[in-house]
């Protein structure tokens, strides 16, 4: 995030996808701080990763962290990845970098975003 700030971007826009309940569990107080670089942090659910769900254990943990270490941070929370295919875009302007940050399903929403804009571009 600290290289995209570097970029000459007017905004960076960081897409967070936690990775395992275990390590959510464990280390969601760790994020506090992760994404301070960040003009905007969309926050989504954890992607399992083949464990099962753990009550209480969700990606609102990090958005407390964030929101309890910095209360005037852009957090936006999108459980479902198919709200932040829908919603980032309309929360993002000409001039933003947006990154896609995690190891599950969130890896190809760029692709969608991409493909959505060639439909719209070829018609």
């Amino acid at each position: 995030i600290h290289a995209a700030r570097e970029g000459g971007w007017d905004r960076v826009v960081a897409v967070f996808q936690p990775h395992r309940y275990s390590r959510t569990a464990s280390l969601w107080r760790d994020f506090a701080d992760a994404f301070t670089d960040a003009d905007l942090l969309v926050l989504t659910d954890v992607c399992a990763a083949g464990e099962a769900p753990r009550p209480g254990v969700s990606g609102r943990l990090l958005v407390r962290a964030v929101l309890d270490a910095h209360p005037a941070a852009s957090v936006v929370y999108l459980p479902h990845r198919a709200d932040v295919v829908d919603v980032v875009p309309r929360l993002t302007r000409a001039g933003d970098v947006v990154l896609t940050l995690g190891a599950g399903d969130l890896t190809t929403v760029p692709d969608e975003w991409l493909g959505a804009d060639a439909e719209v571009g070829s018609g």
